[in-house]
């Protein structure tokens, strides 16, 4: 984790391409809708994660980018760590370019199209957390899959879309619940948690299957 983040510091290239696709995203619903506060109070949490799977979905779609050459991935798996712990340490650093992303985003949304003053960004930025973390764990472990295929950019969405469909649909429930401050989501953010707990814990169980030695 530590050394794809130092690699992707020094280059910035996941994450200038991340926030390149996300801001897009925004930018072109603020103009298209006409942003203002009683639309974000109806659609404003699908709007946002509409962008934050843009940026997820070129994150992890680079996730073993580096690994897919020269053999990288079967030098890795020489060394003393285990699979489920390389697999760990690119969730953790998918997880922590998403989030940093995020953490820009969320305040440049609330800009654009208005957020109501009695949204609850607490409540926002905890989902965010945990579907970030969603977004990972299953992405991480379907980029690992599609490694060694050719058409990668085309396969991860198929796979990953379908099994994140719980996911997606907390989240949004979850931040609209919250931009609109009619309560608390815990069913959405109890949800959200369970989802995280066993997709994180079936990828490292199942890490020694996805990352076969070629």
């Amino acid at each position: 984790m530590a050394r794809d983040l130092r690699i992707e510091l020094r280059t910035k290239e996941a994450l200038l391409a991340m926030g390149f696709y996300a801001l897009l995203v925004i930018i072109v619903f603020s103009f298209a809708f006409n942003a203002d506060a009683a639309l974000t109070l109806r659609i404003g949490g699908a709007l946002l994660w509409v962008a934050f799977l843009f940026a997820a979905m070129v994150a992890l779609d680079r996730a073993f980018l580096r690994e897919s050459a020269e053999a990288a991935l079967t030098g890795l798996q020489t060394t003393p760590a285990s699979r489920a712990a390389i697999l760990a340490g690119k969730l953790g650093s998918s997880f922590l370019l998403m989030l940093g992303l995020e953490a820009v985003l969320l305040p440049l949304f609330a800009v654009l199209f208005n957020a109501p003053p009695q949204a609850r960004w607490g409540g926002i930025a905890l989902t965010a957390v945990l579907g970030t973390w969603a977004l990972a764990s299953v992405g991480t472990y379907f980029s690992a899959m599609s490694v060694h295929v050719r058409q990668r950019g085309v396969l991860l969405p198929l796979l990953l879309l379908p099994a994140a469909i719980p996911a997606i649909l907390a989240v949004v429930q979850a931040t609209q619940t919250y931009l609109e401050a009619t309560g608390v989501a815990n069913y959405w953010l109890q949800l959200l948690l369970g989802y995280d707990i066993i997709f994180t814990s079936l990828g490292l169980l199942l890490a020694d299957a996805v990352l076969e030695v070629e």
